[in-house]
């Protein structure tokens, strides 16, 4: 951030500035001038870079829009958003009604500024006591923060980076001291919402896709990116090598050009340091795809994990159809039922139990024996039932709390005769937690890659890395922040296989990580699982 002297303005009269907040606020509605060169009329960018007007550093034969027009055009817009609430302030600081320092008083000018930009508006008295436009006097003091004791020595704040204590939001910190004479008597500051802020600038650019933006402050942290869950990182130190290196190029030069490596593809980037303080914006293009060097061992690890996965539910499953030839195509007598169910047992170590159910959804035998208590209780409110009568035909189930207390799935055969009757169904239960844990540790033991299980719903069948078995991604708390984490689970529900990056939120450490994910998947009677491995790409 930079801090500028600001000495005591001329009084003015309130209505002269409310008149030029209002104007104020209709020039920060306008469209930004210039833009018409990186954009065209449909918002699209529309002009090219020929290779002789690249940067020499940037290998690319073409850029689709004119790169420094476009890194010129963002430049522009960050630096007016943050003028205007600048400006405004200045107004606001300005008038009689803000100096006297009665919050009553200072309402009406500081709504007004929060409605042109969103944020919280913030009236600061001496001793760090604030009010704000929605709390009123808050009862909380910010005279720890960083950038109180500057401010209250007459320098104005122009960005520094914070989670608002009023509303809980990531903000950019932007305020002016109030003068009366010489002294400081009391300060008025916006707490810009850097995730509004984001996405006016995302929206008056519409890049294309293989295009990024994002905005550094003077501490290399990310201040704007249009993947909210990179915001208030620092890429120094969770991103590779060769984007460390250029993060030190940014940060030494006021513009200029650089290459990195992220997500497994280079990146090509052009640079430049904002007039209005230390921040520097950032402009480029995805280009050709790098093997890092972790992918090929990675790939072998999931090919083996998907392949061992997958044969264990296939002979699990041929299992079950030889033993329905045993049973034959009637409702079994006891002691074969309990005969064939023993050997099931035994010769499968992931099954957790062997069930005849009737067609009422009641267990009429299980085994082993510890499980004979369950022997009555019924399944009728459980999906797998519902799918058995309506199809009549082998199924896996989806992940549901089994009655014996844990998650599990069901592999069911139905029971029927030639002509079609249906008898009830035998259910295998499977623990897939324990099974995949098992299957898995001798292929990831002593290695930094985590292995994960997802039905394409949603919910997580196995994690090891985050505690998330069971939880659904979609749906949990713990994952509803984790932006990039949900983009990925929406991939891992389109697509049987591929890869991504995405960045994960370790609450217990608050500690982001950057990571790759590749995946693929095993199939059975229609139901789906994602074998998924993820890893930081980088040391």
């Amino acid at each position: 951030m930079i801090f500028h002297r600001l000495h005591p303005y001329p009084a003015v009269r309130n209505h002269f500035v409310f008149l030029a907040f209002f104007l104020l606020s209709a020039i920060f509605m306008q469209p930004i001038s210039g833009m018409g060169k990186a954009t065209g009329q449909a918002g699209k960018p529309a002009l090219k870079i020929t290779k002789h007007e690249q940067p020499a550093e940037i290998a690319v034969d073409s850029w689709d829009i004119d790169a420094q027009t476009t890194l010129g055009a963002t430049v522009k817009l960050t630096e007016q958003y943050l003028m205007h609430a600048l400006d405004a302030l200045r107004l606001i600081a300005a008038s009689p009604s803000t100096r006297s320092g009665i919050w009553p008083e200072i309402l009406p000018a500081m709504s007004m500024l929060k409605e042109s930009i969103p944020g919280a508006a913030l009236y600061i008295e001496p001793d760090g006591n604030y009010y704000s436009v929605e709390r009123g006097y808050t009862r909380i003091n910010l005279s720890d923060r960083d950038y109180f004791d500057a401010l209250f020595s007459g320098e104005e704040i122009h960005g520094s980076l914070i989670y608002s204590r009023s509303t809980g939001k990531q903000s950019a910190f932007v305020a002016v001291p109030v003068f009366e004479g010489e002294e400081v008597t009391g300060a008025v500051a916006l707490s810009i919402f850097v995730d509004e802020f984001q996405q006016h600038l995302s929206d008056a650019l519409q890049l294309p896709s293989g295009f990024l933006w994002y905005v550094l402050d003077e501490e290399a942290y990310t201040v704007l990116h249009p993947r909210s869950d990179f915001v208030f990182m620092n890429p120094a130190k969770q991103g590779s090598p060769s984007l460390s290196v250029a993060i030190d190029d940014i940060m030494a030069a006021d513009k200029g050009s650089t290459s990195y490596v992220y997500g497994g593809r280079n990146t090509h980037i052009l640079f430049q340091k904002l007039d209005f303080n230390d921040w520097r914006v950032v402009f480029g293009k995805v280009g050709e795809t790098v093997e890092d060097e972790y992918m090929p061992e990675a790939y072998d690890i999931l090919e083996k994990l998907t392949e061992t996965l997958q044969n264990e539910l296939t002979a699990m499953d041929e299992n079950l159809d030889a033993a329905m030839e045993e049973l034959g195509g009637s409702f079994p007598p006891e002691h074969l039922a309990r005969n064939v169910f023993q050997d099931l047992y035994e010769n499968n170590p992931f099954i957790v139990s062997c069930a005849l159910i009737d067609t009422e959804g009641v267990i009429t035998y299980i085994e082993p024996t510890e499980f004979h208590s369950s022997e009555g209780e019924h399944i009728r409110d459980q999906e797998n039932f519902f799918m058995m009568q309506k199809n009549r035909a082998p199924l896996l189930s989806s992940s549901f709390l089994a009655v014996e207390g844990f998650d599990a799935v069901s592999l069911q055969h139905p029971i029927m005769d030639e002509q079609g009757n249906f008898y009830g169904s035998v259910s295998l239960l499977i623990r897939p937690d324990v099974m995949i844990e098992e299957l898995a540790t001798p292929y990831v033991s002593e290695t930094i890659y985590e292995p994960w299980v997802m039905e394409p719903q949603g919910r997580i069948i196995f994690d090891r890395a985050f505690d998330g078995t069971g939880r659904m991604l979609f749906l949990d708390y713990r994952f509803e922040e984790q932006k990039t984490l949900l983009e990925l689970g929406d991939k891992l529900t389109e697509n049987h296989a591929g890869s991504s990056d995405f960045i994960f939120y370790d609450q217990d450490r608050d500690q982001r990580t950057v990571k790759i994910a590749i995946w693929d998947t095993v199939t059975l009677h229609d139901a789906a699982w994602r074998v998924i491995l993820s890893y930081p790409p980088y040391e």
